[in-house]
């Protein structure tokens, strides 16, 4: 292997590093698919981080009126690619385990007249448009709702259709009983006992 392509290998795990911790990614080694003969004809090997899924919390206020932002759950799968000495992709690519990170982030800015408006980072880069042969998924796209974003509604608990007054209820152990129920117990006894008191007689 040259030494500019150990430098780019280098770089790039470099790069990789300062946006993932440490403990929750694992590194791509050329030695476990390649031998070292290989190693020296020019094998390489390429870390390509893809993001397989991301999901997002309802938005929330935070530091002031106006600023929003949501927690971000994002997998990322760690792709092994490997290239053998004429630069030609091999079968031995290997993928990693999938990696679960969680970051807080911002959607939306306040105003100096109160508002809220779409916060835009200071690196961010325009976005591609579609094409016939590609098209970004959803989580690549930049937050393009509302500022500030729609509250969720509520879900209402219903109501229940009995009165309290008929049915206050007396807990006995672990079975509970209620007003209405002890009077119905009373007159299935009786007419029972009615339909059995002639038979015995």
């Amino acid at each position: 292997m040259t030494r500019t392509r150990v430098a780019i290998i280098v770089f790039a795990a470099s790069v990789v590093a300062a946006a993932f911790p440490r403990a929750a990614w694992a590194e791509c080694y050329l030695e476990n698919v390649a031998s070292p003969q290989e190693i020296a004809d020019g094998w390489t090997i390429h870390e390509d981080f893809r993001v397989v899924k991301q999901v997002d919390s309802a938005p929330y206020e935070r530091g002031g009126p106006g600023n929003w932002f949501v927690d971000r759950e994002k997998t990322t799968l760690p792709l092994c690619s490997v290239f053998d000495d004429l630069g030609a992709y091999s079968l031995r690519s290997y993928m990693l385990q999938p990696v679960v990170t969680k970051v807080q982030v911002k959607i939306c800015q306040a105003t100096a007249g109160g508002g809220s408006v779409l916060f835009v980072p200071a690196d961010a880069k325009p976005q591609p448009s579609d094409t016939a042969h590609e098209v970004f998924d959803s989580f690549k796209r930049p937050y393009a709702g509302p500022c500030p974003p729609v509250r969720p509604v509520p879900v209402p608990v219903p109501r229940s259709r009995n009165r309290a007054g008929r049915h206050a209820v007396l807990k006995r152990g672990p079975v509970s009983w209620n007003n209405d129920g002890r009077r119905v117990l009373r007159k299935i006894t009786r007419r029972a006992l009615n339909h059995i008191s002639p038979v015995i007689s």
